[in-house]
């Protein structure tokens, strides 16, 4: 009877000790999943970061070429000296999207919209939609759409010409001074 017993307590302990390391191993998953929810987005404004849009875009144009699907990028940049609208600008966007569309943070200046099963025809009327409210808040702004397949086929491009785009208008924002700036029909 005592080995007996000695076993079941051994057995008990164990059951205990897999209990325990259940649950720990519980939590490590659930702090894990949060660390790389918070690393995909800015800390200072809320805004998904450049590295995770760079992931997304992947990620939507691998699921755009099995499901032949349109994927827009839609960058806003404002002038230097109104940059601090941007966050809230974004945060606002966020809000007002499909939950499939996300907002990312490019720089201090500068916001990406990931319009997903979007074409530029779409992006354009999303465009339209908001040009009011940005012509409120950033006098000057610019603008950039990239589709995919429409602009590139090749998805390696895609966001290399989206950047490129990007940085056209963006350079046009910051030279000009002042007045309404809307390079968005421009720029693609």
């Amino acid at each position: 009877m005592d080995e007996t017993t000695r076993w079941k307590a051994a057995v008990d302990d164990l059951k205990k000790r897999l209990q325990e390391e259940t649950k720990q191993r519980a939590e490590l998953e659930r702090r894990c999943h949060l660390l790389e929810k918070l690393a995909h987005r800015d800390p200072a404004t809320g805004l998904r970061t450049e590295s995770y849009l760079r992931t997304r875009v992947q990620e939507e144009l691998q699921r755009s070429i099995r499901y032949p699907a349109a994927t827009t990028l839609v960058t806003v940049c404002a002038p230097g000296e109104q940059r601090d609208v941007m966050p809230s600008l974004g945060q606002r966007l966020s809000q007002e999207l499909r939950a499939s569309d996300h907002v990312f943070r490019l720089s201090d200046s500068s916001l990406a919209v990931l319009l997903v099963e979007t074409g530029e025809e779409g992006a354009r009327q999303v465009l339209d939609r908001l040009s009011a409210d940005l012509e409120q808040v950033i006098a000057g702004y610019g603008c950039s759409v990239t589709s995919f397949p429409t602009d590139t086929n090749l998805a390696d491009d895609f966001l290399r010409l989206a950047m490129e785009r990007h940085n056209q208008v963006q350079e046009r924002v910051l030279h000009s001074n002042g007045g309404n700036h809307n390079t968005g029909a421009s720029v693609h």
